[in-house]
């Protein structure tokens, strides 16, 4: 903010230094000149001195003469005391040196620091006073001259000052920041050779002092004074701190002096707690600079209360303290927030801080810091103009009463809401009362009269600015002098000069973001976009959060195409930090609208950025609706887009604030648009006329049945639009008056009416073609209606524009375009003419007739035209003239002994655009071209490589080239992909890419095809064996891509046509050398051949005949009598082919038959043989399932007789046992009990029980030993039953099915039960 010691410290310290005692222990009220008069004795006699006055030695601080005399000098006489006089004055009276001191110090006080350091100088260099004084009073009059020069020395430059009016406008504004600085270093140096020399004037003092005395406090603080003003803190420390506040105690101007230091050194903290002990303890002497001090050491430690309390109780000290009144303001101004305070407080607290500011000036102009918040303040104030001015809609001439003139480059204001330049003053075409002059922009508005103009009062501001320049050396305060100055010239729109001032504000003090914000914008208007984007880096490395830098970093780097990602990134960091901006959502909009694959989601960014401003409710601007529009248009949602070109037409009319939008316009001037299409023109406007249908056979007339007599009342005329009540649309054809008095309408259509009765509305235009801000939206809803293929609303359009501004370039020219389109190239030759009237030398206009010729093949004018276009060095158009000259030169090397010429210079050209911009695809495709028609396809291949990488498809030429250099090298899928990318991208864009129609590129391309085809057959048919079957299938890609082409083309082509039959031929061939490959074939594909070529014959020979007949045909007569001749005898070979095709195909058919009779025998026997096979698998499981049931018949039978045995067993009694049964047994008996557990039946019994074996044999056998062992006595008494038992398991299992066996087995299981049960009988004995 400011220096913490300012001269008024200065005086303080001298004044201390003068009156403070050694020890430090004086009283804060001793203060022998506070306030009052210099008193010096009278000692010679002086009769008529107007200072002598007769006092008894009252207020006198020197010493008395015998008679009482005295002259008494008060301090407001001082500043009027020449220092000479008084120096006499007291060299007369014979002074003592403290009187030299007092009067040094008054000086001091009135801040004549010159006039008191001139005093002590001479009261130093005086002998005769130095000689009669004792040693202390010596001492401080050296210290006294020594601290009054370093206060001479510290004053501000007075070099400069305020700058008058007169100088404000003294020479150009081109020469001003030379001779600024020029003047500044004059005074700079000037002003330090001075300060150089009463610095070594104290130093010289101050050595002097010590020579008699060096322990001496006034000297340490003089010393510690002049080591502070050379920035030697250390120096000064030292004799501040550890000389004067040690040896002498906390005196005033040591803890001044050490909070300097301490400030000087950042520790704001020890200043703040130094001014505070110095102000504690000195309240009074401290004064209102310690205040200060105090209050800044609190604002840099962000005590913003207490510095405003420390600022305002220094201005009550001291009102006329500069520092303190600035202080006050900027911390006030910091304070006030619109969006909290009340307007009316806003304003009151806003204007006192002006005031205050003032006040700071008026004591002090030469402030630097103060004139340069006061150029801040009258660079943003308008200032009224006296008188009144009128203002038509949309001119831009504005004439008015005003009482002063405004000169051009002034910025005013008109009303409220129209801020603009004045470009033109003119009085001489007004009369004595009114001035007139031009303004940069049109007025938007209605017109209007007596509105009130304000202009910015810029003259003062840059005498403010360069005056605070002249005012310090401070480089910090010096950039800012020139940051104003800049601010005024980018308001006046000379950017030049801004740019310079902004360039050396940034050299003074490169953290001043704002001088290097508009550095960057200066920049970017003088389109060098790297240095504003490397200032701009500069710029977020000191403030990182500035999103306005951050947002025009990204837009750039965006623009120049380097990084994309790094661009977005800082656009992301901008929303980050202030999501809740709509204004860098629509610049990240902008940002992507510039490539076409992010069209997308540039809409959706604007999409965000409307609902932010609908949310803050604020009104969207036209143009970000527009913007919306014409991407909407290019990403094909037409009706969104026309939706929002309604929206932007409203915006318009709420801008401009018209009161005739929107209301019908009954006067047909002429703009007047009527198509259905172009509703957001017209409006249907209800009339009093009511009608009804004249009669039920006459229904294209119409009754008047309202009031109205006469004709002129209606209000209608011939070729109105009306609407009739149910929506029912009609034109007027006439009007008549019959002979009974009725008035009759005559429509263009039958009428059927809804009601007996109805009213009539008429269509009227709503004026807005007669807003100049409407025409760019209408002329894009025109282009909507084009790609919309909606023709005829769009000529309408376009007319209507042009009838409205007939110097619209842009729709003479898209009504040009339209008509080529329609293939009437006299009325696009006639469009084109009025354009050229319009704008003789429109670079735009020009090359679009350039291209009509091209689109004509008439390649000498378009020669001239863009020889024309290259000699204007437009830069675009420059790049695109010689981009088509090149196409010239290289679309005529058919021209006979010019084919290296013009092969040259269309490389030339290519060439001579990369050298420019090396980055143009357009001509490195050229080139590309170029290179493969020398035949170094590995070099054009790598340049439509890198063309396709760099413009992302979007030059679908490269496609196309690539093609042939794929077709060049026999890579036939590669170059067929590329031909179909082509056509893909050339349907979808719409834009024909050779000098004819869309379907003549198309055609052109199928041929390409359809050759790629053709070739990669002829390339097949070369292995000349098996491999080569794919060919035929590609004959027939190629005839059938050359009938595409053939279909596309308007009018007949005999070289496809040839081309055709020439496939024809070659297909026919290779079907016909199938059999000399080993590829099989078939009759019908010989007869298809066959009927290819009895067609093809034909067209060549009426191809032939017309040649000899002297037709044009592009094709040699020699050619054609070959292949006329290869036909008819392919014909006959294929004749001969196909009968022996057919008899083959018959021999086969007859051995297919004979092979099919055969196979269907063998089927038959096999199914037979299949069936008998069957059958007996199915009776032998049938005997299996028989002989399986017997034998569970069987069981059933053994399992029953089991029961019953057990039954019986059951029921018998018990045997008892006899004694001895066993033998000798001991006494008492022992049970034998081994027969107790033994099973009833023998294992071999149970194994036979569940034998399963079904063989007859073993049947047999076992019935055979059955009766054996039934005849065989029992060998053992007990054991006798086993082999019957055994017999009859056998026998049960047995496989036989004779009734016989049946019988035996009955008897046998009667004899086996008898058997069974005396067995049990034996075993139950013990």
């Amino acid at each position: 903010m400011m220096d913490p010691l300012t001269s008024e410290e200065d005086d303080d310290l001298q004044q201390e230094s003068s009156t403070d005692k050694v020890n430090g222990d004086v009283s804060d009220d001793d203060d022998r000149t506070n306030g009052q008069s210099l008193i010096i004795p009278v000692t010679t006699s002086t009769n008529g001195n107007n200072y002598i006055a007769s006092k008894n030695g009252e207020g006198s601080n020197g010493g008395n003469s015998s008679s009482g005399l005295f002259v008494e000098i008060f301090p407001e006489e001082m500043p009027s005391i020449r220092p000479t006089t008084l120096s006499n004055v007291l060299r007369d009276e014979r002074a003592p040196l403290t009187t030299w001191c007092d009067a040094s110090l008054l000086y001091m006080k009135s801040k004549r620091e010159k006039e008191g350091c001139e005093l002590l100088t001479s009261a130093v260099d005086s002998d005769d006073v130095m000689s009669g004084s004792n040693t202390n009073d010596r001492l401080r009059v050296l210290a006294s001259a020594g601290i009054a020069a370093l206060a001479q020395a510290n004053r501000p430059i007075t070099a400069g000052g305020e700058s008058s009016s007169e100088d404000a406008n003294v020479g150009a504004a081109s020469n001003l920041l030379e001779n600024l600085l020029e003047a500044t270093k004059s005074a700079e140096k000037a002003d330090e050779d001075s300060k150089e020399e009463l610095r070594a004037l104290a130093d010289a003092r101050f050595t002097k002092a010590d020579n008699i005395n060096q322990v001496n406090p006034m000297t340490w603080i003089g010393k510690g004074m002049l080591n502070l003003a050379q920035n030697r803190l250390d120096q000064a420390r030292f004799f501040f701190d550890n000389l004067t506040l040690r040896e002498c105690g906390e005196i005033l101007p040591a803890l001044i002096g050490m909070a300097a230091v301490k400030y000087l050194e950042k520790d704001y903290a020890g200043a703040r707690d130094l001014y505070g002990r110095a102000m504690k303890k000195y309240p009074k002497k401290s004064g209102a600079a310690t205040r200060v001090g105090f209050g800044m050491a609190c604002y840099r430690l962000n005590q913003i209360d207490r510095a405003k309390a420390a600022f305002r109780r220094a201005h009550d000290l001291d009102p006329e303290n500069v520092e303190a009144l600035v202080g006050i303001a900027i911390l006030e101004m910091g304070s006030l927030d619109s969006d909290v305070l009340d307007p009316r407080e806003y304003r009151s607290r806003a204007e006192n801080v002006i005031k205050m500011i003032s006040m700071a000036n008026l004591v002090d102009h030469t402030n630097a810091m103060v004139q340069n918040h006061l150029a801040n303040h009258y660079f943003w104030k308008w200032t009224p103009v006296p008188g009144m001015v009128s203002v038509e809609r949309g001119s831009c001439v504005v004439k008015g009463n005003m009482a002063s003139s405004l000169e051009g480059g002034e910025r005013i204001r008109i009303g409220h809401n129209f801020e603009t330049l004045v470009v033109v003053v003119d009085g001489e075409e007004s009369g004595d009362d009114e001035n007139t002059f031009r303004i940069k922009d049109n007025w938007k508005f209605d017109s209007a009269s007596n509105l009130k103009i304000w202009k910015k009062d810029y003259d003062r501001v840059l005498s403010l600015a360069k005056g605070a320049y002249n005012s310090t050396n401070m480089p910090e305060v010096q950039a800012e002098s020139l940051y104003m100055l800049a601010r005024v010239y980018h308001a006046q729109g000379e950017m030049e000069q801004a740019n310079k001032f902004y360039d050396k504000a940034c050299m003074h003090a490169p953290d001043l973001s704002p001088a290097r914000f508009g550095l960057a914008q200066t920049l970017i208007w003088d389109e060098a976009y790297d240095e504003a984007a490397a200032h701009l880096r500069l710029l977020l490395g000191t403030c990182s959060n500035a999103t306005d830098a951050l947002a025009a970093l990204g837009l750039l780097e965006v623009k120049a195409g380097k990084d994309r990602r790094e661009a977005f990134v800082y656009l992301k960091k901008a929303i980050d930090l202030d999501p809740f901006n709509a204004d860098l959502v629509l610049i990240e909009a902008l940002a992507l609208q510039q490539h076409e694959s992010d069209y997308p989601l540039s809409l959706d960014r604007y999409r965000k950025a409307v609902r932010l401003l609908e949310a803050q409710s604020k009104v969207v601007p036209a143009d970000v609706l527009t913007n919306m529009g014409v991407l909407c248009h290019e990403t094909k949602q037409y009706v969104e887009a026309l939706e929002m070109y309604g929206k932007a037409l409203k915006a318009v009319e709420a801008e401009g604030n018209s009161d005739g939008a929107g209301k019908p316009d009954v006067s047909e001037d002429g703009t007047f648009v009527r198509h259905n299409g172009n509703n957001l023109f017209w409006k249907w406007v209800n009339t009093d006329v009511r009608v009804k249908a004249s009669g039920v056979e006459e229904k294209t007339m119409l009754t008047i049945t309202s009031s109205q007599t006469d004709v002129d009342s209606l209000g209608l005329k011939s070729g109105d639009d009306i609407l009739l009540e149910g929506d029912v649309e009609t034109t007027i054809t006439s009007i008549s008056k019959g002979d009974d008095g009725a008035i009759h309408l005559v429509v263009k259509e039958n009428v059927e009416l809804k009601t007996a009765e109805s009213k009539v509305s008429v269509k009227y235009s709503n004026r807005r073609l007669q807003n100049p801000s409407s025409i760019s939206i209408a002329f894009n809803l025109a282009r909507l209606h084009e790609s919309s293929g909606r023709i005829v609303p769009a000529i309408e359009l376009h007319k209507a524009i042009l009838k409205q501004h007939p110097s619209y370039v842009n729709s003479y020219l898209r009504l040009a375009c339209i008509a080529r389109d329609c293939g009437s190239l006299k009325d696009c030759s006639e469009w084109l003419k009025n354009a050229v009237a319009v704008a003789p030398g429109n670079p735009e206009v020009l090359t679009l007739v350039g291209n009509l010729h091209l689109s004509l093949c008439d390649w000498a004018p378009a020669q001239n035209v863009f020889d024309q276009l290259l000699q204007q060095k437009v830069p675009k158009v420059e790049a695109y003239s010689m981009l088509s000259l090149g196409n010239i030169y290289f679309n005529n090397l058919n021209t006979p002994k010019k084919y290296s010429k013009h092969l040259q210079h269309a490389a030339d050209f290519y060439r001579r655009i990369l050298a420019k911009d090396r980055a143009n695809a357009y001509a490195a495709n050229g080139l590309g071209t170029v290179l493969a028609e020398k035949g170094e396809l590995f070099k054009a291949k790598e340049i439509f490589n890198r063309v396709r990488e760099v413009s992302g498809d979007s030059i679908s030429d490269s496609l196309l080239n690539l093609g042939h250099i794929y077709l060049a090298q026999k890579k036939h899928p590669e170059a067929l992909q590329m031909y179909q990318s082509y056509m893909k991208r050339s349907r979808n864009s719409g834009a024909q890419t050779t000098s004819k129609s869309q379907e003549d590129d198309e055609a052109e391309v199928l041929l390409y095809i359809a050759f790629a085809y053709f070739d990669w057959a002829r390339q097949t048919e070369l292995f000349n064996n098996a491999k080569a079957a794919p060919a035929d299938e590609r004959y027939h890609k190629c005839i059938e891509f050359i009938e595409m082409a053939m279909k596309k083309s308007k009018r007949e082509n005999v070289v496809l046509r040839y081309n055709w039959c020439l496939t024809k031929l070659q297909a026919a061939n290779c079907v016909l050398q199938k059999v000399n490959r080993n590829i099989r074939r078939t009759a019908q594909e010989v007869k298809d051949a066959l009927d290819g070529l009895e067609e093809s014959l034909p067209i060549l020979q009426t191809m032939l005949q017309w040649k000899e007949e002297g037709r044009k045909v592009a094709i040699s007569k020699g050619m054609l009598t070959g292949v006329v001749n290869q036909c008819k005898h392919n014909i006959d070979s294929a004749k001969s082919h196909l009968k022996e095709e057919r008899k083959k195909e018959q021999d086969a058919e007859t051995l297919r038959n004979y092979q099919r009779i055969e196979a269907e025998a063998n089927e038959k026997s096999k199914a037979l043989a299949a069936s008998l096979q069957k059958e007996k698998e199915a009776q032998e499981r049938e005997e299996s399932e028989q002989r399986a049931r017997r034998k569970m018949q069987r069981v059933n039978h053994l399992v029953d007789g089991w029961k019953e045995e057990a039954t019986l067993i059951a029921k018998e009694p018990a045997p008892k046992k006899k004694k001895g049964y066993k033998g000798d047994a001991p006494p008492g008996g022992v049970d034998d009990e081994a027969g107790i557990f033994e099973t009833d039946l023998p294992e071999d019994d149970a194994a036979a029980l569940f034998d399963d074996s079904d063989d007859d044999d073993d049947d047999a056998d076992t019935g055979a030993g059955k009766n054996a062992k039934k005849a065989e006595p029992a060998a053992d008494g007990d054991d006798g039953g086993e082999p019957a038992q055994k017999g009859t398991e056998k026998d049960l299992f047995g496989d036989s099915s004779s009734d016989e066996e049946e019988l035996d087995m009955s008897s046998n299981k009667k004899r086996t039960n008898d058997d069974i049960d005396d067995q049990a009988s034996k075993k139950r004995k013990i």
